[in-house]
C-alpha cells in the first residue's frame, strides 16, 4: 500500500470514530482534562475511575468499528487507535500527578499520633477478629444511679446536712445485684437505678461500649428518721415506712423534708445543686489478673457543674441539638470485664471536702421540730455512645 493509501486508511478510521463520538456511541479522548481538584481521602478511587474510563473508551472504539463490519484492521488503522488510546492514558496520568501533588501538600501525621475516631476503629477490628456476627448500635445509652448519704447533724433547733468527702460510684452494680438504701433498708438494683446488665456472666453475648458524651440528673430523695422518735405519732400513720427510708420522696411542701432543700419558686433541688458545685467526675478502669494482681487507671473527666443536667433545655455547651458533655475518644467499658483488655469500668463523683447544707428541722406532728438521721440524695449519670455487641444479644438469646 502506498503512503497515500496508508494515510487514507488511517483517516477513514478517524472519520468513522469522529462520527460515533458526535453521536455519543464512543467517547472522544480529552487532551486537557479539567478535573475539579477538591476530592479528599478518596482521591485514589478517583484515579482508578479515570483509568477504567480510559480502558472502556479504547474498547468502545474497537466495538464501534466491529459494528460497522470492520473485523480486521491494517497497521496504520491500529496506529490511529493507539493515538486515541495515548491521549486517554495521558489524561489518567495527569490525574495521578494531581493526586500525588495534593498529597505531598497535606500535613503528614506522626506515626505515634492517635488519630481521631481510633476508639471506634479499634472496636470494629476487635469484633471483626472474633469471626462471629455482631451489630453496632449508634444510639447506645447506659445509666446508673449512685446514693449520696447526707448525714444530719446539730440539734432540733439548729441543724445541717453533711455530705462527707469521698468517692461515690456509678456502674459498680448491675440489675439484680443486692444493695441497701441509707445503710439500713435492704434493696435490689432495678431498672429504675441502672440498665447495666451482665448476661455475659453466663453467656458469650458480651458487649463493648464506646462512650461519646455524658449527662447527669437528680434521681430522687429518701429520708430516714429515728424510729424511736416517730413511733406513736398519730399524724404519721401509714407514712412511717417512708420516714424510715423505704420510699422515694418529692416533697417541696415540707411535710416530711426540710423546706430548704427545694427552691421556693423554681422547685429546684438545692441539695443537688450544692453537690454539683463541689464535686468532680472521674472514669476508672480496673483490670485484675490472676492472683489479684493487675492495673488500675483513673482519668479526670470534668467538674460536675460542667456536666449538663438532662432536664436543662439550653444548647450552650454543645452544637447539634443535645445538652451533653462530649468526652475524649477511646473511653470504653465492657460488661465482661473478666475477659476484656479494658478491665472493669466505673465512674465516680469525688468530693475532696465535706459539703455542709443548713436546714431547719420540721414538726412531723409531735408538737416540736425533729431533725432526720439522714437524707439520701440519688444522682444518675448517663453515658451516650456506640455499642458493639453479639447478634444473639439483640435476639434475647442466652
Amino acid at each position: 500500500m502506498t503512503t497515500n493509501g496508508m494515510d487514507l486508511a488511517k483517516q477513514q478510521v478517524l472519520d468513522i470514530l469522529s462520527r460515533t463520538d458526535a453521536e455519543g456511541e464512543t467517547a472522544a479522548p480529552i487532551d486537557e482534562p479539567d478535573y475539579d481538584d477538591t476530592a479528599g481521602p478518596d482521591d485514589e478511587d478517583d484515579v482508578a475511575g479515570v483509568e477504567l474510563e480510559a480502558e472502556d473508551g479504547d474498547t468502545g472504539d474497537i466495538r464501534a468499528l466491529q459494528r460497522r463490519g470492520r473485523h480486521s484492521i491494517t497497521l496504520e488503522e491500529a496506529r490511529a487507535l493507539q493515538a486515541r488510546a495515548r491521549v486517554r492514558g495521558q489524561a489518567a496520568g495527569k490525574r495521578r500527578a494531581q493526586v500525588k501533588a495534593k498529597k505531598t501538600g497535606r500535613v503528614q501525621f506522626p506515626p505515634n499520633m492517635v488519630r481521631p475516631g481510633k476508639g471506634a476503629k479499634d472496636l470494629v477490628e476487635k469484633w471483626h477478629r472474633k469471626g462471629e456476627p455482631f451489630v453496632v448500635r449508634q444510639d447506645g445509652h447506659f445509666y446508673s444511679v449512685t446514693e449520696i448519704r447526707c448525714v444530719c447533724e446539730g440539734t432540733a433547733k439548729r441543724a445541717w446536712l453533711r455530705i462527707r468527702a469521698g468517692k461515690y460510684l456509678f456502674f459498680e452494680r448491675a440489675v439484680g445485684d443486692d444493695m441497701t438504701f441509707l445503710g439500713t433498708v435492704p434493696g435490689r438494683m432495678t431498672t429504675n437505678l441502672t440498665n447495666l446488665q451482665r448476661p455475659s456472666k453466663n453467656t458469650y453475648n458480651e458487649q463493648d461500649f464506646l462512650i461519646r458524651s455524658i449527662t447527669m440528673q437528680e434521681a430522687g430523695l429518701r429520708v430516714r428518721y429515728d424510729p424511736a422518735e416517730i413511733k406513736g405519732i398519730p399524724e404519721i400513720g401509714a407514712a412511717e415506712p417512708v420516714l424510715l427510708g423505704n420510699g422515694w420522696l418529692w416533697d417541696d411542701a415540707g411535710a416530711f423534708l426540710p423546706t430548704e432543700i427545694f427552691h421556693d419558686f423554681s422547685g429546684e433541688n438545692l441539695l443537688y445543686r450544692a453537690l454539683r458545685r463541689s464535686g468532680v467526675l472521674f472514669f476508672a478502669w480496673d483490670k485484675r489478673g490472676v492472683g489479684g494482681s493487675g492495673t488500675a487507671r483513673q482519668v479526670l473527666v470534668d467538674h460536675l457543674r460542667n456536666v449538663p443536667d438532662a432536664k436543662v433545655k439550653t444548647l450552650e455547651r454543645t452544637s447539634g441539638g443535645a445538652p451533653v458533655l462530649p468526652v475524649p475518644d477511646g473511653y470504653i467499658f465492657t460488661d465482661n470485664p473478666e475477659h476484656s483488655e479494658y478491665g472493669a469500668f466505673t465512674a465516680m463523683i469525688e468530693l475532696q471536702d465535706d459539703v455542709v447544707f443548713p436546714i431547719k428541722p420540721i414538726d412531723l406532728g409531735s408538737g416540736s421540730p425533729m431533725k432526720p438521721v439522714e437524707i439520701g440524695l440519688y444522682v444518675q449519670l448517663s453515658l451516650n455512645g456506640v455499642s458493639f455487641q453479639h447478634e444473639k444479644r439483640l435476639q434475647g438469646s442466652t
